[in-house]
């Protein structure tokens, strides 16, 4: 099946798409405050661990199939930080630094002597606690708009999603 269809449940969401059909518990679905630049269709997003700790799948719960990879920038960049607005913060309900996560998207590359690249400059960061997610851009201007990724930097986790 080519295109994604949500069926909702009180426990779990089902989400047909590309990869096949998920069925994902309720609480890994995440809604954007303000549409991601270029997406603007899609508002949530199924956020799953992938098979190495600190990567993600981002899954579209909409009628158009959309999966990104999205990995944590903290162990792809010693000393990587974000300077969250008030604003953001505001928009986010974040009240509470324990409730937040950030993540980059990352590109994968056309051909293998490419290397996988993250957005550092714009990560989405995430209220876990009211599974809200919102692009942002990081005002720390150091961090580039595409910087290479080490995928060996992110070991094997047994319990991971694998899709193919």
């Amino acid at each position: 099946m080519s295109h994604a269809v949500m069926e909702q449940s009180p426990e779990s969401v089902t989400i047909t798409h590309t990869f096949g059909t998920l069925e994902v518990p309720r609480e890994a679905v995440m809604r954007f405050v303000t549409p991601m630049w270029g997406f603007e269709g899609h508002q949530e997003f199924a956020l799953l661990p992938a098979a190495r700790a600190g990567l993600w799948w981002f899954i579209s719960t909409g009628d158009t199939p959309t999966t990104f990879v999205l990995a944590d920038p903290f162990i792809a960049s010693d000393g990587y930080s974000i300077d969250l607005a008030d604003a953001e913060r505001e928009a986010l309900a974040l009240h509470d630094e324990s409730d937040a996560l950030a993540l980059i998207l990352l590109s994968m590359p056309s051909t293998p002597d490419q290397p996988v690249a993250g957005n550092f400059r714009a990560p989405l960061v995430f209220n876990m606690a009211e599974r809200l997610v919102k692009q942002v851009v990081n005002r720390d201007e150091q961090y580039p708009l595409t910087m290479a990724v080490d995928l060996t930097r992110y070991p094997a986790q047994a319990d991971g999603l694998h899709l193919s």
